[in-house]
């Protein structure tokens, strides 16, 4: 992924999926992600995990914040 890329992945995450992770503990995440990738065989290996990743360091930087 370019920088380019990595700011508009992260910038959709902060839009779409930040608005409702703020409100779930991390395994409901992670359940959450698991579920997605068992149901979608076209994802890259390692996305799930990435995505948990950015997905938690986006809320707990979001929570510091307040």
């Amino acid at each position: 992924m370019t920088l380019e890329e990595e700011k508009i992945f992260i910038d959709k995450l902060k839009e779409t999926i930040l608005p409702v992770a703020i409100y779930l503990n991390e395994n409901e995440i992670k359940r959450i992600i698991e579920n997605v990738e068992n149901s979608n065989e076209n994802l890259p290996a390692g996305f799930g995990k990435m995505l948990y990743e950015q997905i938690i360091i986006l809320k707990y930087n979001r929570l510091s914040e307040k």
